[in-house]
């Protein structure tokens, strides 16, 4: 049953925070089922920083639509919000781990895609 929002628009943190958690989990899972395939096959390591995209938004898209499926008005923007988390928690453990990480337009390009991977999810999880 999707919440009523009593004519008020608000951004619910709680939900967002949610969906990136789930984003993560099933991050890591998909992470898990592309080390097993790896580790079984003759598949080339080639295919690792495409793999890490695809799953990345996949994950995002997911938290999206889980985030927003209970919400009647702005799904675009919660959705959104999952995906800059998102990449945002990334960057900063970036530049916790690696010394050498360093800010470029690479890194804006990522956060602007996952945003727009988050706006779709939003907006497929309100129409759900």
């Amino acid at each position: 049953m999707k919440s009523k929002s009593n004519g008020k628009t608000s951004i619910n943190l709680v939900k967002i925070f949610k969906g990136v958690f789930f984003a993560y989990l099933f991050t890591i899972f998909l992470f898990l089922v592309l080390a097993f395939i790896m580790y079984f096959s003759s598949i080339s390591e080639n295919i690792i920083p495409k793999a890490v995209i695809i799953i990345s938004a996949v994950s995002i898209l997911l938290g999206g639509i889980n985030t927003t499926k209970d919400l009647e008005s702005m799904g675009w923007l919660h959705g959104g919000l999952v995906g800059f988390i998102y990449t945002g928690i990334l960057i900063i453990l970036s530049f916790i781990i690696v010394p050498s990480f360093a800010l470029s337009i690479n890194v804006a390009i990522d956060i602007f895609i996952s945003f727009l991977v988050g706006v779709v999810a939003g907006i497929i999880g309100v129409s759900l």
